[in-house]
């Protein structure tokens, strides 16, 4: 009897973790510790850059590491990573000319075009970010040693579109994926300095 009134006593310590670090400000309580986040830019440089809050566990993924983990040319302009390179995520900027303005049919051609490149990957229906800031789907793929889960976002800014990619061992799915949305509503764009 002892044991078990331990064990429920260190169950509700960690709900209420999970409970009192629950957002991206105060921090995110995960596999028995707080991730704590803080607000980024990233971009600079590139064509536009953006602000939002990014986990403190992740950096940019060293260029040689990006190489090889998305080898196609294509792979996005900016990539964090965490030390173990297991969850990533990245950001592309693309040109006004490329977005007719609607949202949903920009991100369900992306899935359109990924199901056909990719028809035995398992995917989820189109979701809309808060205030309609943007469109996410997300999607399971398969790896040589795992499957992944994967998030893919598109967001309207002023000087064009913001494409974000989000991936991590499926295990992880059920942590990450209302983190991502989270982050991706902190998004909003910064001015060039002059």
């Amino acid at each position: 009897p002892v044991a078990y009134k331990d064990e429920e006593i260190l169950k509700k310590r960690e709900e209420r973790k999970r409970e009192q670090y629950a957002t991206l400000e105060k921090g995110i309580y995960m596999d028995g510790k707080i991730v704590r986040f803080q607000r980024q830019t990233i971009g600079k440089g590139i064509s536009q850059s953006i602000s939002l809050f990014l986990p403190e566990i992740m950096e940019e993924m060293p260029e040689d590491y990006a190489r090889v983990k998305y080898p196609s040319q294509f792979r996005p302009q900016v990539i964090m990573t965490t030390l173990d390179l297991c969850i990533n995520m990245g950001f592309t900027f693309y040109p006004k000319k490329l977005w007719d303005g609607d949202g949903k049919k920009g991100i369900q051609g992306v899935q359109a075009a990924l199901q056909r490149v990719y028809p035995t990957f398992r995917f989820y229906p189109c979701e809309e970010l808060k205030e309609e800031k943007g469109w996410f789907f997300s999607y399971r793929s398969h790896a040589l040693d795992k499957d992944l889960y994967n998030m893919s976002m598109i967001m309207p800014i002023k000087e064009g579109i913001l494409q974000g990619i989000f991936n991590c061992p499926l295990e992880e799915e059920e942590k990450w994926r209302r983190i991502m949305v989270m982050i991706w509503n902190t998004i909003t764009e910064t001015e060039e300095e002059e």
